[in-house]
């Protein structure tokens, strides 16, 4: 007697991650499965992990969500075909969950189409998707080193993208979940900007991926970057002020633009099945680094200096090397009025504003 399997994935917003629970951005994480039976055959021919990842990609760029294979394929290679698609692939926005069927000589796939949008539909909303992003890269300095371009993004993104607050806690995916939410439509939770960032990174020809976890604020994607060989994680969302309900975060921020791995653990966790999970050892391309803004002691003068390089523009952000630095730093620039002693480098006026992220050791400063 034949048998047939039949299994079901459920993607996730932070699918990679396979996580359990509601991400505080909206993210319904986690995988269901359905197994009819536990059957299972391999044939002479089989397919490679990339070869499958191809023949995925070659069916979505067709807008088509079925594909055929003349073999008994491991769910769990075609587990790891997936993750490689949603991975390399941000533009298919719309992957929404898959079922697999299988007999001893042949395997089927569907995916599930977010919204059940139409091919017609599909066609049309990836041609925008396409369009928004180039439009951003049409923007990016092209004699600009590779850091410059992904500060460039980043920043437009965070400048161009409504944090969709109202989409936090919801049960099910939709468009603020992926690259075309924040592109295309403007508002997105982590996710969405976490695919849009990768995007247009790599359409820049900058290697960019995603990854997910548990943060300190609860499930999360965020992203990795290659700059001149070295890694460094980049998270969009939390350097948008809109991410979080703080009175006076109103202005962009880079507290996590090209963080080591030290300082991407201060806050999360990475989740098991990740497709790429990198080694970020360098500080070099570090934001703060780069601006010279990255103080290993409390100085006064050197906090003037900051201070007059960013006069221009009214805001002034510094990281400290350590909890010891940046704590004496704060209590001597605000509890002790410290401050006004260095109007001589800027004008201060009557009155300012100033921030903290205490875990990452950083000052932002509106003057």
């Amino acid at each position: 007697m034949r048998r047939t399997n039949y299994i079901i994935r459920s993607l996730a917003l932070a699918a990679a991650a396979a996580l359990t629970g509601v991400c505080i951005c909206g993210c319904k994480a986690g995988r269901v499965s359905e197994q009819a039976s536990g059957y299972s055959a391999k044939t002479e021919y089989s397919y490679s992990i990339d070869e499958l990842a191809g023949t995925i990609s070659d069916a979505l760029a067709e807008y088509d969500n079925h594909t055929d294979y003349d073999a008994a394929i491991e769910q769990d290679d075609i587990d790891s075909a997936v993750r490689k698609i949603k991975h390399f692939y941000p533009e298919y926005f719309w992957l929404n969950g898959y079922t697999t069927s299988s007999t001893s000589k042949r395997t089927s796939l569907s995916f599930m189409t977010l919204n059940d949008y139409s091919k017609d539909e599909l066609r049309t909303m990836h041609d925008e998707l396409i369009k928004a992003a180039d439009n951003v890269i049409a923007q990016v300095p092209q004699t600009g080193t590779d850091f410059e371009k992904a500060l460039f993004v980043h920043d437009y993104i965070v400048n161009n993208t409504r944090y969709a607050t109202e989409k936090r806690g919801l049960d099910y995916n939709g468009l603020w979940g992926n690259a075309y939410g924040c592109l295309v439509e403007g508002s997105a939770v982590c996710q969405g900007y976490a695919e849009a960032y990768s995007l247009i990174m790599q359409r820049l020809g900058i290697e960019c991926g995603v990854c997910s976890g548990q943060s300190d604020r609860g499930s999360h994607a965020w992203n990795y970057i290659k700059v001149d060989g070295e890694y460094y994680w980049v998270d969009v969302t939390w350097d948008d002020p809109e991410a979080e309900s703080e009175e006076d975060g109103n202005k962009l921020r880079h507290n996590y633009f090209m963080m080591n791995d030290e300082l991407m653990l201060r806050t999360r966790t990475i989740g098991d099945g990740q497709y790429y999970v990198p080694s970020c050892t360098s500080m070099k391309y570090n934001y703060f680094v780069m601006a010279n803004a990255y103080l290993t002691s409390y100085d006064l003068d050197e906090i003037g200096r900051i201070l007059a390089d960013n006069k221009e523009y009214g805001v002034a952000e510094m990281m400290f090397a350590d909890a010891e630095s940046f704590s004496a730093a704060r209590n001597g620039l605000f509890d002790e009025q410290q401050i006004w002693e260095l109007s001589d480098y800027a004008e201060l006026g009557y009155t300012l504003n100033y921030s903290y992220d205490e875990t990452m050791c950083v000052l932002q400063i509106s003057y």
